[in-house]
């Protein structure tokens, strides 16, 4: 009876993530916002931070959701819950190394797009954007839930350990 209140409390939390998703993204991008921009206050100058916008020279990079990698970390947080046998612990521990994971990657990626920017390397900077953010973002966040499971060595399939449990328990 565990793992069934387990799965339902997973899926359950799933939908709510996903349901709530622009409750919290906006604190997901704002953390994310500031971290680069002090980063880039490292390497460029001058760099200002106007809202959303961070402004490098006479170029400036307007910073949503996406440049924060809102997804990934959703992407993430699904695929946690969505695998039984971790305990909350273990969850937590998996999604703040994950985090963490995903968000030096971000912060690079931003570092190198901004150089790009900055050295007039527009061709460059639009398909190096689109290149992270559309094929290797999602890439990316697989290897480190490849990473995950083999450090914590978790045993299970992101949905397939559930539908098997339930298989077994129905039939």
């Amino acid at each position: 009876m565990k793992r069934e209140f387990s799965l339902i409390l997973r899926l359950v939390f799933s939908i709510f993530l996903i349901i709530f998703a622009s409750s919290y993204s906006w604190i997901i991008t704002k953390f994310s916002l500031i971290l680069s921009y002090l980063q880039l206050k490292l390497f460029f100058n001058p760099v200002i931070l106007n809202d959303n916008l961070i402004i490098l020279g006479s170029r400036s990079i307007e910073y949503v959701s996406s440049c924060a990698a809102v997804g990934a970390y959703m992407f993430l947080a699904i695929l946690i819950l969505l695998t039984g046998g971790i305990s909350f612990r273990k969850g937590m521990n998996l999604f703040f190394v994950g985090s963490l994971l995903i968000l030096l990657a971000n912060l690079i990626r931003i570092d190198v797009l901004a150089y790009l920017l900055v050295n007039e390397n527009i061709n460059l900077f639009i398909g190096l954007h689109l290149f992270t953010w559309k094929i290797l973002s999602g890439t990316y966040v697989a290897v480190i839930w490849i990473y995950l499971v083999k450090n914590y060595k978790i045993k299970e399939i992101p949905i397939v350990g559930d539908y098997n449990y339930l298989k077994k328990l129905l039939f």
